[in-house]
């Protein structure tokens, strides 16, 4: 599973509008951003009954993660052929 559920304080949720909760997002897709934190615990403990993993992490951890991957990503073009970095990095 490749989904990441953001844990951050009940006052960021209509800041996030309720994309902090991608896993419950991808079960439930049509569940009111309201009742998503309600629904996490039970996606958790269901998650852990059948073995499969959640992950939930702070907002500050998440946002580390997205900067290196990035990171990792603009390095990996760099070793792509010079035409291909060059159009990539083309402006105008």
């Amino acid at each position: 599973i490749s989904s990441l559920d953001v844990a951050c304080p009940t006052y960021l949720d209509w800041f996030h509008g309720g994309l902090q909760f991608q896993t419950l997002h991808h079960c439930y897709p049509r569940i009111g951003r309201q009742h998503l934190r309600k629904t996490e615990p039970l996606i958790a403990s269901l998650c852990k009954k059948h073995s499969l993993p959640y992950s939930s992490k702070p907002f500050w951890d998440c946002n580390v993660d997205i900067v290196k991957t990035l990171k990792s990503a603009a390095l990996d073009a760099r070793k792509w052929s010079p035409l291909i970095y060059e159009s990539m990095c083309a402006q105008g």
